[in-house]
């Protein structure tokens, strides 16, 4: 039974896998800088709806886009491909507005903490990820 809860306890650790290609790997943040908005997908969606500038940033993996979808026009930045969100988020403008999401929020909560530190000032996170977006039926681009 005890090697039982070790190797749940191994699997479990190794499922989250670290940044790959030089991005750090940063222990999600508690809280988020001030300037960091977390949104609901009702929010989000308002947001976006009121803001035809605001760049979306999709931080999942490609096959997770492939197989589920994404936010209409949202830009893909891979954050567990390092190399793939600094090059993709250093062509942005940190000034214009941002919402950046993943499948649970995660992802999207390190993205913003490195995006922050990079200068990004209108920053929104999408609470509950592209699972909160399904969830709350809002529409996707397949």
């Amino acid at each position: 039974m005890r090697a039982l809860a070790i190797l749940i306890l191994i699997l479990t650790l190794s499922a989250c896998r670290p940044a790959e290609n030089g991005a750090s790997a940063v222990e999600p943040p508690n809280v988020l800088p001030a300037s960091v908005q977390e949104l609901t997908p009702d929010q989000a969606l308002n947001l976006m709806q009121s803001t035809p500038d605001m760049v979306i940033l999709d931080a999942r993996e490609e096959w997770e886009i492939k197989q589920n979808g994404r936010i209409a026009g949202a830009l893909h930045v891979d954050y567990l491909n390092g190399g793939r969100f600094t090059e993709n988020t250093s062509k942005l403008d940190p000034k214009k507005p941002t919402l950046i999401y993943c499948a649970i929020g995660e992802r999207s909560r390190l993205g913003a903490a490195i995006l922050t530190k990079k200068g990004f000032t209108q920053l929104s996170v999408l609470l509950g990820g592209f699972e909160a977006w399904l969830t709350q039926g809002e529409s996707v681009q397949k």
